[in-house]
């Protein structure tokens, strides 16, 4: 059955396996003497690609079954890889990786593809080559990344005053095979699976927050432990069907096993501030991270919103999908301060504005600040979709056919693969 604008959302749902955990599992896992086992991996080609670079690494990785069994190495033992490490479109691959090699004595070479190629590394890679590894990038700023790791890194006081989880594990990573106190200062707070994971492995890392800054303390002083890790359901995934349940009235859609991290759905309170009517159910704690089920039950028609620059880093991923909400919602929405939307996988705000205008929405850009004027009416539609291979641009402008008078076109949907291989399918299953 075909999504359009007379398509409502309804029935039980699971996500997929939460990308960012994925990632860090199959990381930290591999640095533990001893089995380990992930259920409930997100096999998207993003993360397959950081389990084949672990795996060249010198980390064995077997697939039984739907479960993933680790065999990890310890802290600094990494091998010395044969061949160049790619990445392909994974920023968070690249970025978490080069953060676990620059504390390993050995050479690597890490690349992605084009659109990867243009993405920054700088903000990264300048803490790492303080504590001695050898970094070069492309103009000093992109991949590919030539570096050379140090066995003997220098146990560092690190500030980051760019709200970056990326950037954040990077240095947690790269602690794993430092001597001494490692102390990070965050200025806002990013998403903290790798503190949660560590805490869950046994490792010495103390946390403290207040209204202003996040402190985390490290000391290798204590070894990682085995674990066998169910990776619960990734909320930026779930977005896209929830909010095309919150689009419609009469929709019902019950989410099952979704990672409920407060650091991750922004969003949810976003709808719910919309007129979203959302239920969080079932909540519970499973190795320091919040699981929780939701029942979306929409009644009525959305409304507008103001997003202010504080509000965006724990939403960041949702944007696009959000300003299609924001279309079919009475009033002016403002998202405010998306500059970080510029450097993801393409340039999210532009191609957003642009694509809205496509399918007969009113935008403005105004600086960073993207202004979406929403109402009921039905959009023109028919607009040949601008995605640039960017997974999220192209599964939010996909939702946008429920509120088009004609579906969009979208010439090539592979890029899906990245982060979400089972969208199509979801969606078939759940649309009436």
């Amino acid at each position: 059955m075909p999504l359009n604008n007379k398509s409502i959302i309804k029935g039980t749902y699971l996500p997929p396996g939460d990308k960012s955990i994925s990632h860090r599992i199959l990381i930290l896992t591999g640095q533990v003497i001893g089995q380990s086992k992930i259920k409930n991996l997100l096999q998207s080609e993003d993360v397959i690609n950081t389990l084949k670079a672990m795996k060249l690494l010198g980390v064995q990785i077997i697939q039984k079954n739907k479960d993933f069994i680790v065999f990890g190495i310890p802290p600094g033992g990494l091998f010395q890889p044969k061949k160049v490490i790619d990445f392909g479109n994974s920023g968070t691959g690249i970025r978490l990786m080069s953060g676990l090699i620059s504390s390993n004595n050995i050479e690597v070479k890490l690349v992605g593809d084009s659109s990867l190629s243009k993405r920054p590394m700088r903000r990264v890679t300048q803490h790492l080559s303080k504590i001695g590894a050898k970094i070069k990038l492309k103009k000093n700023l992109y991949p590919p990344v030539k570096l050379k790791g140090t066995g003997s890194a220098v146990p560092l006081n690190f500030e980051i005053h760019i709200p970056s989880a990326q950037i954040k594990s990077a240095i947690m990573l790269s602690a794993l095979n430092t001597k001494g106190t490692i102390r990070i200062k965050e200025f806002k707070t990013t998403r903290d699976h790798t503190e949660n994971m560590l805490k869950s492995m046994g490792y010495n890392i103390k946390i403290k927050e207040n209204s202003i800054h996040r402190f985390i303390e490290m000391k290798n002083n204590k070894e990682l432990k085995k674990i066998n890790y169910n990776v619960p359901g990734d909320p930026s995934s779930a977005a896209f069907l929830i909010s095309a349940a919150c689009l419609k009235p009469g929709s019902k859609l019950k989410v099952k096993n979704m990672l409920f991290n407060k650091t991750r759905v922004g969003f949810i309170k976003t709808l719910m501030l919309m007129g979203g009517n959302i239920k969080v159910i079932n909540k519970r704690m499973v190795h320091n991270e919040l699981i929780a089920d939701l029942v979306v039950e929409q009644k009525k028609n959305l409304k507008s919103i103001i997003l202010e620059p504080k509000n965006i880093p724990l939403q960041i991923d949702e944007i696009p999908i959000l300003s299609i909400v924001a279309s079919f919602a009475n009033g002016l929405s403002i998202f405010r301060g998306l500059k970080e939307l510029t450097v993801k996988e393409s340039n999210r705000l532009l191609l957003i504005h642009e694509n809205l205008k496509k399918i007969g929405v009113k935008s403005i850009i105004k600086n960073y600040d993207l202004h979406i004027y929403g109402n009921y009416n039905l959009k023109k539609g028919s607009g040949i979709i601008k995605h640039n291979d960017d997974h999220r641009i192209l599964m939010s402008f996909f939702i946008s056919n429920m509120i088009c008078k004609k579906n969009n076109i979208i010439k090539d949907k592979t890029c899906v693969k990245t982060s979400y291989p089972s969208f199509f399918k979801h969606i078939s299953q759940l649309i009436h």
